[in-house]
């Protein structure tokens, strides 16, 4: 499994005076119809779910799972990817 990262989103709070970033979107790229598929889904999402849960964690920053299921394929996974990276995609 490789789990590209990227920071996006609005910096800052409402009254403007920080640098941290509202939002972290957090992307994963696995055949989610394969043995670590059905594990890694539902323990990202445990996860990503504990984090948003717990203000001490990222204080304000909320996590935002992006996930795509590549279908063991190299060449979806690739094109995936740079959908991941260059575009915003659905929340899960």
């Amino acid at each position: 499994m490789w789990v590209p990262m990227e920071v996006m989103g609005k910096t800052g709070n409402a009254s403007g005076s920080s640098s941290r970033p509202s939002v972290v979107n957090i992307g994963s790229l696995f055949t989610l119809n394969s043995v670590i598929g059905r594990s890694a889904k539902p323990a990202i999402l445990v996860a990503v779910d504990d984090v948003n849960s717990d203000s001490s964690v990222l204080a304000g920053t909320k996590l935002n799972l992006i996930m795509h299921d590549t279908n063991c394929s190299g060449f979806l996974g690739t094109i995936e990817d740079f959908q991941l990276v260059g575009v915003k995609r659905k929340r899960y």
